[in-house]
């Protein structure tokens, strides 16, 4: 494959009389012979080459007499070709080029072609009512058994997941719970029970039956008994960060992190091989218990989705419908995303309404019944285990007494400009340490992890909301505050300690996440972001209590003069854990509906959904991107986002790809074809008549090329020199690989001078893979989404983007 240049000057595509004798003559019709005829009889041959290859595996054997001198085309037409199945498995009932679309075949790092896995998938089901009703006919009963499967396979496929996904949450939250607390101490009357279980809601002060690991030492002094539990805080810290680093390294790279910014990838078209594979589960679910209870700043939220993906496309295996068609399997993936955040905060609502705003790309209204059937599924599965022990999904159940109150609208408010700059100022710090970390210590990921969770426990174990559960703490910040609580955050007394303690501890947090996210163990960020904004929303609603407290005749507190308790620090806990995780993850509807579902409270959605808005615009406002699409530039994934809007005033021809490698209808072996496979990176290859004229003939993608060639090496007949051909009629006497029924004929075209705003939404709508640029039937270039990715990244965020191969 030679390089070639094409002229592509602006001078080039006006002139109409261009390759006017190559492309524009009409061939001249022999006399006597009737146009529609013969058109007619070109079509049939080449419908029967079709077939032909189809049939045949795509490796034809002609007759002896093929080898004999053709004297004519219509002999050519009328000879039969003796064919041989691959692998003794008989022959292909499947008619026309339909074997192209049997199977979705991508590489790892593809992207996928979501118009051919869509006919893919018209093509099945029309073969399965095709067969369905010669079985009515013939009285048949497996066949319409059958066909009543297939169509039910994706209900039975979100059923079985959702099953799945609730009984591995619950068992994580259990798993969580006592190792966690094993840092702590342990049970004498059940070794395996977490501290909650063993006390029985007993106050942990007043409990005889549970031992901190001083006590079970033998250790007598107040100062060397703090002192020992210090040090084995520590170390189980270590040791647990240390044991998930060290299995993901060594089993499945892909179970770090997240997953989230991986699956919103991959639900926009991209295919990572492992990421979902059963390799990964194992080594994600284990791997989550151990990285939270090792006391890391993350939670176990974020990565349940991924779980969720993990189990799907395990099981996807199972159902033909969905592991031979990837863009049906995307589908599922978008259910799995919504049960995932359903069993992490009991919230099935807001998990389909996050799939739908954060991860999916394509989201059909079957697909939102599927995801909302499984969402429920997995929430009732998990409510049926009761990990909480509550009888309740509601994991910060709250009962405020009082609604809101008119003047509360400016704190609220406040509250979401703080949530939108620490939002986008933790997005640009995090980008950075991550930056650090893949060019200088990317290699001592377990030594990073080890050193993170040691540094970790080393500064929290002193503080009070930064050394336990994040999900009690949490609670507590949220719990209502009266005129007769107890509790030291409704204090109004000693509220400046307490505001000073909320925010050196929200710092402390804060900085802690930014160097944690990135850490090559399972880690989620919706725990530690809550924790963080529920500390300062909790200190803010003190210090407007306090404020309250000190002037209450002020004229915003005139409302409060008929209550015996004004403003309640609870409830600006709850709206500043809203504006934290909208500031760094630009969610807003779905966590809206997330935030009433975990709290159990409606009557202050309007203020979070207010908060929410206000801290978006900010973060907007600074960078337009949230916390997960960071890590997709950063991670060099081509996602071209579907909400995005962009103006273009350039055409095609602009970015276009002019020196194009390309393959012609002449005859190629099996070894040259592998060669270039192998010396190129491209992920497929036009195919012209010749290179001298550029005519287009169709494009053939490299897995669906190497698919071929692996299948037709299988026959015994084909060896490394056998020819493999593009054309529709063939002069060769010896066995050949017909590759049409792998080449798509009629690929999507554009002119030169097409508007890359239509281009633009032709990638982002339609999701093409590429598209060929021709002129007048001449091949002159061609577009791919990465040229389109970068150049939105040039032209609009003024960088350059280089991508994953």
């Amino acid at each position: 494959m030679e390089l070639v240049k094409e002229d592509l000057s602006s001078d080039s595509f006006p002139d109409i009389n261009t390759h006017a004798e190559t492309i524009e003559r009409e061939p001249e019709i022999p006399e006597g012979e009737n146009l529609p005829s013969r058109v007619e009889n070109e079509l049939l041959e080449e419908e029967e080459a079709d077939i032909r290859g189809s049939q045949s595996g795509f490796v034809v054997i002609p007759n002896a007499a093929a080898s004999e001198e053709y004297h004519s085309e219509s002999e050519l037409r009328n000879r039969k070709a003796e064919t041989v199945p691959l692998n003794n498995q008989g022959s292909s009932d499947i008619p026309d080029h339909q074997s192209r679309y049997e199977a979705s075949i991508y590489e790892d790092f593809d992207t996928i072609d979501w118009i051919r896995d869509s006919i893919s998938d018209r093509m099945l089901r029309a073969q399965v009512d095709a067969k369905a009703e010669t079985a009515k006919k013939k009285k048949g009963f497996l066949q319409k058994i059958y066909k009543q499967f297939y169509r039910s396979q994706g209900w039975i496929l979100v059923t079985v997941m959702a099953v799945i996904v609730g009984f591995l949450a619950g068992a994580i939250d259990v798993a969580v719970d006592f190792l966690a607390d094993t840092r702590f101490g342990y049970c004498t009357t059940g070794v395996f029970l977490s501290r909650k279980l063993c006390c029985n809601e007993t106050p942990v002060e007043s409990c005889t039956v549970w031992k901190s690991w001083s006590e079970a030492m033998g250790v007598d002094s107040i100062g060397w008994g703090y002192f020992v539990d210090y040090l084995v805080y520590i170390f189980a810290a270590g040791l647990f960060a240390g044991l998930t680093a060290w299995y993901v390294k060594k089993l499945a790279r892909w179970a770090s992190g997240s997953g989230i910014p991986e699956v919103k990838t991959i639900l926009g078209g991209f295919v990572i091989l492992k990421f979902n594979s059963w390799q990964t589960l194992f080594v994600k679910v284990p791997g989550l218990v151990l990285s939270v209870a090792s006391g890391l700043n993350l939670g176990k939220e974020g990565p349940l989705v991924h779980v969720a993906c993990c189990v799907c496309e395990v099981i996807s295996n199972a159902f033909p419908k969905y592991k031979k068609n990837q863009a049906k399997l995307r589908e599922m993936f978008s259910a799995a995303a919504a049960a995932g955040v359903s069993v992490a905060f009991g919230a099935p609502i807001g998990g389909v309404l996050f799939s739908l705003e954060e991860v999916s790309y394509y989201f059909p209204h079957k697909t939102m019944w599927r995801a909302f059937f499984c969402a429920s599924i997995a929430a009732l599965v998990l409510q049926f285990m009761d990990p909480f022990h509550n009888g309740k999904l509601i994991i910060f159940q709250v009962d405020y007494t009082h609604s809101w109150l008119a003047f509360e609208f400016l704190p609220f408010i406040l509250l979401g400009i703080i949530g939108g700059l620490l939002g986008a100022v933790f997005i640009k710090l995090n980008i950075i340490v991550c930056k650090f970390r893949r060019s200088v210590i990317s290699q001592y990921s377990i030594s990073e992890a080890i050193c993170i969770a040691c540094l970790t426990a080393l500064v929290s174990y002193s503080n009070d909301y930064l050394r336990g559960n994040a999900s009690e703490i949490i609670s507590e910040l949220y719990a209502e505050c009266t005129s007769s609580s107890v509790n030291p955050l409704c204090n109004i007394e000693t509220a400046p300690t307490e505001i000073v303690i909320l925010l050196f501890a929200s710092i402390i947090r804060l900085l802690l996440t930014i160097f944690t996210f990135g850490v090559k163990v399972p880690a989620g960020l919706f725990i530690p972001t809550l924790a963080i904004g529920a500390s300062i929303g909790h200190g803010v609603g003190l210090l407007f209590a306090y404020w309250q407290n000190a002037f209450p005749d002020f004229f915003l507190f005139r409302e409060c003069s008929t209550l015996s308790y004004c403003i309640d620090p609870g409830v600006y806990g709850l709206i500043g854990s809203a504006a934290m995780l909208s500031g760094v993850t630009r969610m807003t509807v779905s966590l809206v509906v997330i935030m009433f579902e975990i709290t159990g409270d409606v009557q202050y959605i309007v203020p979070i959904m207010i908060t929410v808005m206000v801290a978006k615009w900010v973060g907007d406002g600074i960078a337009r991107d949230g916390i997960y699409d960071e890590h997709i530039l950063l991670n060099e994934y081509p996602f071209l986002d579907n909400k995005a809007a962009y103006r273009f005033s350039q055409v095609a021809k602009s970015i276009m790809k002019q020196n194009l490698f390309v393959l012609e209808l002449r005859p190629y072996s099996i070894s040259e074809l592998r060669k270039h496979l192998d010396n190129n990176v491209y992920t497929g290859w036009p195919v012209v008549t010749k290179k001298s004229e550029m005519l287009l003939v169709g494009y053939i993608a490299r897995s669906e090329l190497r698919q071929a060639l692996d299948i037709a090496s299988k026959n015994a007949l084909v060896t490394p020199e056998t020819k493999c051909y593009f054309s529709t009629t063939v002069h060769d006497p010896n066995p050949y690989v017909d590759l049409r029924p792998w080449m798509d004929s009629t690929p999507t075209q554009v002119t030169p001078r097409t508007p890359l705003n239509i281009i633009f939404d032709m990638f982002k709508k339609m999701g093409m893979r590429y598209l060929l640029v021709s002129y007048r039937g001449r091949l002159v270039g061609i577009l791919t989404k990465k040229d389109m990715l970068q150049h939105i990244a040039i032209h609009f965020h003024g960088k350059f983007r280089t991508f994953v191969v």
